[in-house]
């Protein structure tokens, strides 16, 4: 299994995720988060701590039933440090991306090891994000993530970011990942 080896979830850390994802899908993306919104001091760090894992599932898509599509929604308020300097009412720029990176690749890594491979998401190729509409101080946010494409050397997500305060979307994206090449040392 391609996960961080030096962290282990807290106890109860699945128990509320809901969705038709193993016990082992979920362990695996709930890790992946915990690495990359709560290790080091960088970036988007504390922002990141405040992410609530809610649902993974694993369903077929509404154009192809053959095929499957991963689901992984994710909840958090609007921070402090989220708007732009001087704004109590902006989302901020440099912030969106980041966590689009971090969240679109959670139905990748769903997906790929609930059809029996490693989970290992790759590396992020391109990310296109559309702004919406601004979210305010304290709103509840809602990050829907749905694997579009799985398999190959390419994967894709798309992301919709909702203020569920507000009822409104904020900004959507997608980001495509490849595998990552293999050191030729």
């Amino acid at each position: 299994m391609f996960a961080p080896k030096y962290l282990e979830l807290p106890p109860g850390a699945i128990g509320d995720v809901t969705g038709n994802a193993s016990r082992a899908t979920k362990e695996l993306v709930a890790l992946w988060l915990l690495h990359v919104c709560s290790t080091g001091g960088g970036f988007g760090v504390r922002t990141g701590k405040s992410l609530k894992l809610v649902e993974i599932s694993i369903l077929p898509k509404a154009d192809e039933p053959k095929r499957q599509e991963a689901r992984v929604v994710l909840e958090m308020p609007v921070t402090e440090d989220m708007l732009n300097l001087g704004w109590k009412r902006a989302w901020s720029m440099h912030y969106l991306p980041y966590r689009y990176v971090r969240s679109s690749t959670l139905p990748i890594i769903a997906l790929l090891h609930a059809q029996g491979g490693s989970g290992d998401p790759g590396v992020s190729q391109q990310i296109d994000t559309i702004f919406h509409a601004p979210a305010s101080l304290g709103d509840e946010l809602k990050l829907i993530t749905t694997s579009t494409t799985v398999g190959g050397r390419t994967t894709s997500a798309r992301i919709d970011l909702w203020d569920t305060t507000h009822r409104r979307l904020v900004a959507s994206g997608t980001q495509v990942k490849m595998e990552a090449s293999k050191s030729k040392l």
